[in-house]
């Protein structure tokens, strides 16, 4: 049996890392001519981020849903210039992690992409990162895009 990704879950934080990472899944959706799931989180009214387990992983900016929703069309554009066809957009209030996580159930997802940011810091190592974080929970495929700009 062949090895095929049919949906496939990328976040954005509008940050360039995030943006390399869904350049890349954006390239595996359109090889595997499957639907890539961009998501986007934002702290909504009512949710504390200082409820989540890891210090790194609660310390996240205050992202309005409008900004959420910028960082997603700003993504979609870019999976669409890599040749991704089907692409769904979700801005969810949360952390980055839970996000990703639900966005596997919500869309069937076979596979999620994500930037390696934090993995190699040591802030990451003793508090927790947001990729180690995915990786963890997920009961799905997880791909660590490395984000670093190549050195010169």
């Amino acid at each position: 049996m062949m090895l095929s990704y049919t949906n496939i879950v990328v976040g954005t934080d509008g940050s360039a890392t995030s943006l390399k990472a869904v350049r890349t899944a954006a390239s595996l959706a359109r090889v595997y001519a499957a639907r890539l799931t961009i998501v986007s989180a934002y702290h909504g009214d009512g949710h504390s981020l200082l409820d989540a387990r890891q210090t790194d992983v609660s310390a996240l900016p205050v992202v309005s849903e409008t900004r959420a929703r910028e960082y997603l069309e700003e993504a979609s554009r870019i999976a669409r210039d890599e040749g991704a066809a089907d692409i769904q957009l979700r801005a969810r209030s949360g952390t980055a992690v839970q996000i990703l996580t639900e966005a596997v159930g919500e869309t069937a997802a076979n596979l999620i992409v994500i930037g390696n940011k934090g993995v190699n810091t040591i802030t990451g190592r003793v508090f927790g990162n947001i990729p180690t974080e995915v990786a963890r929970r997920a009961d799905v495929d997880v791909m660590l895009v490395n984000t670093r700009e190549p050195r010169s």
